[in-house]
């Protein structure tokens, strides 16, 4: 069996409140750059469409101009993007989700590193035992040398 040897480099990584808070800005800005902050209005019929949109906008929402407005036959839409509280209740959710996600990486991580620690210590110990064995397979080989050397004079062969 030829492993190859086990070495850990580094320590497992730890809470890091600007790792953190990065991971969290990155979600943010793709949420507020994505449809994600938005919520899309539809009805078949224009009138019931103009009600939908009129009643969004009294809740706080707003057209998005950088999506498009359909005006179809049985079809009407647009994007609207939604008010700042509830904008700020999908970055918070953002923000538990990304701290779970986070703490199961950092958990994951330090059970990955107590497992090459393992295998390393494992594979040392078994290392040591070895060199044990062989070191004593060696004595005894010379013992057993010796003894038949001892037991049998050289050959003797008269000229």
């Amino acid at each position: 069996m030829t492993n190859s040897k086990i070495t850990i480099k580094g320590v497992p990584p730890k809470w890091d409140d600007a790792e953190f808070e990065a991971r969290v800005d990155g979600w943010v800005n793709v949420y507020r750059g994505t449809t994600q902050c938005m919520e899309h209005v539809r009805s078949p019929l224009p009138h019931d469409f103009l009600e939908l949109v009129a009643s969004k906008v009294a809740k706080g929402y707003t057209v998005a101009r950088n999506q498009a407005v359909t005006h179809e036959a049985f079809n009407h839409s647009c994007w609207m993007i939604k008010p700042e509280l509830h904008q700020q209740k999908d970055v918070d959710d953002i923000r538990i989700r990304l701290k779970t996600e986070y703490v199961e990486f950092l958990q994951a991580e330090h059970v990955r590193y107590q497992d090459l620690l393992r295998q390393q210590l494992i594979q040392a110990q078994e290392a040591k035992e070895q060199q044990k064995a062989d070191d004593a397979r060696n004595k005894r080989l010379l013992e057993i040398d010796k003894e038949v050397s001892d037991t049998y004079s050289p050959l003797v062969i008269p000229g």
